[in-house]
């Protein structure tokens, strides 16, 4: 009996805590249903896989080729840059930025702009330490995909704010 009360008072501020601290899953954004039969135009990898489950969950249908679809989501650019972001007194590198650049559109079948052309941008920040390059490698790749992540929900909290296209 005690147990439990102890059990349930630890739930009650465990609970309490995270609420506190702005802590909420990440739901589905649900999409206009005139634009959820789409075509996904982009280059092959692990972003257009990051996007394409991002899309499914949110209640897209992802048509095999374009000729299936209602609406075409083309990718033309998905990019990741490095650059030195802080020098120690040496003059070498001991911090990087990172920056994935993706640019896009949604267009009807005919090829007409439902929602023209846009860019989105990613940038991160990580320390380097020459002694330890696989964890900073492994810290790279991390924040590549925290960026690819970022950037399919962006995309499709974009895509959900258009509730006026009505396929033809």
């Amino acid at each position: 009996m005690v147990n439990n009360i102890i059990r349930s008072a630890l739930l009650l501020v465990l609970a309490a805590a995270i609420s506190a601290c702005g802590f909420h899953l990440r739901g589905n954004i649900p999409l206009n249903e005139n634009i959820k039969n789409m075509f996904v135009s982009a280059p092959d990898g692990p972003f257009k896989d990051q996007l394409e489950s991002v899309l499914t969950t949110s209640g897209a249908r992802l048509s095999a080729n374009d000729a299936g679809a209602d609406v075409l989501l083309v990718v033309t650019k998905a990019v990741t840059s490095r650059s030195v972001g802080t020098l120690d007194e040496r003059g070498k590198a001991n911090s990087y930025n990172l920056k994935f650049k993706v640019k896009y559109s949604l267009n009807d079948r005919a090829g007409v702009n439902i929602r023209p052309s846009s860019t989105l941008v990613e940038t991160r920040q990580y320390n380097f330490d020459p002694e330890r390059v696989i964890e900073s490698e492994a810290e790279e790749a991390e924040l590549q995909e925290s960026m690819e992540q970022d950037i399919s929900l962006r995309i499709v909290r974009q895509l959900a704010s258009i509730t006026d296209y009505v396929a033809k």
